[in-house]
């Protein structure tokens, strides 16, 4: 009589979903919360740069529709304060629009952590100004003029404009990539000023003339967002050029050639091991129906689904 071979039984089932495949016990195994849980299960809370707010919202509500037992929160947090929370564990997981600095990769280091991370979208820094301003194009070293000093520019008559900076806040992403990667940490010039929030800056830009904005690309990149379509009549983009004469407004397009010069990239960072929640929500993000939302939103995502085109070499028929 031939010996048997007892394997024990384990019940569990397979998610296949935008690039996320992963076992998940089809009881209530996890107990569902901020610690224990699954990359389809439990609670997560991601701290999110203030622009990319509404996309990962949207994200998120897809996410936990196709997962009931996921709840994902999203909170507007300026960069520096979300990758100083993810640091000290009061979160696991945030998406910013840059990578760990050098000093803050040696404080993870230090606490043994490794944050893991994934390009999920490209957006960029965009300058707006009210319909009624004689502006249509800028260099961007008149960008950096306006920043550090005074520039005075000519329209298209022939008349002089200086125009005034308006920063969205001070401790913003936006604010510290202009001082610290455009103008290299020189103080903003006196033709600058901050406000408390993107929305205020934005309300400010529609009703003032010759004023220059500096907004994250994000905010009004969906051109069916209640936002835009109440703004899309008042403000406009100012198309930049990196060097010699060709200016790129921030698009898609601009953000895949490379050419609009204030492009950024947006990361997901997560502290967590790759079985959790915060690495699900990263699959979902770099998935195929992650990318897809991210397309229809504005933004430019990571990776796009291939098209084969065949092109058949035979003459027309033309009778």
């Amino acid at each position: 009589m031939k010996n048997k071979l007892t394997i024990p039984l384990i019940s569990a089932c397979l998610i296949i979903s935008g690039g996320l495949a992963v076992l998940s016990g089809c009881d209530n195994y996890y107990k569902d919360d901020y610690v224990d849980n699954s990359p389809t299960s439990g609670k997560l809370k991601v701290f999110c740069s203030e622009g990319l707010v509404t996309h990962v919202q949207n994200q998120a509500f897809t996410f936990c529709a196709q997962y009931s037992r996921a709840t994902v929160e999203v909170v507007a947090m300026n960069e520096k304060d979300a990758i100083d929370l993810l640091l000290k564990d009061s979160c696991k997981s945030i998406i910013i629009t840059r990578l760990l600095g050098n000093t803050e990769k040696q404080a993870f280091s230090e606490k043994q952590l490794n944050p893991g991370y994934s390009p999920i979208a490209k957006t960029g820094i965009a300058l707006i100004t009210n319909t009624a301003t004689p502006i249509d194009r800028m260099t961007i070293d008149q960008v950096k003029e306006l920043l550090k000093n005074e520039i005075t520019l000519k329209d298209s008559l022939g008349r002089s404009i200086s125009p005034v900076a308006v920063l969205d806040n001070k401790n913003s992403s936006v604010c510290n990539f202009l001082l610290d990667s455009l103008i290299q940490k020189v103080k903003f010039g006196p033709k600058c000023f901050a406000l408390e929030n993107t929305l205020a800056l934005i309300k400010q830009i529609s009703e003032t003339p010759n004023q220059i904005g500096f907004i994250d690309f994000a905010w009004l990149s969906d051109v069916d967002d209640s936002l835009f379509k109440q703004v899309k009549d008042k403000i406009k983009f100012i198309p930049l050029a990196a060097s010699g004469h060709i200016y790129y407004a921030p698009n898609q397009s601009s953000f895949k050639t490379g050419t609009y010069p204030l492009t950024r990239t947006v990361y997901f960072l997560r502290r967590t091991d790759d079985f959790s929640l915060a690495k699900g929500f990263e699959s979902f993000l770099a998935g195929p129906k992650g990318q897809l939302t991210f397309l229809k939103q504005g933004l430019l995502p990571i990776r796009q689904a291939e098209r084969n085109i065949e092109v058949k070499m035979e003459p027309m028929n033309t009778q």
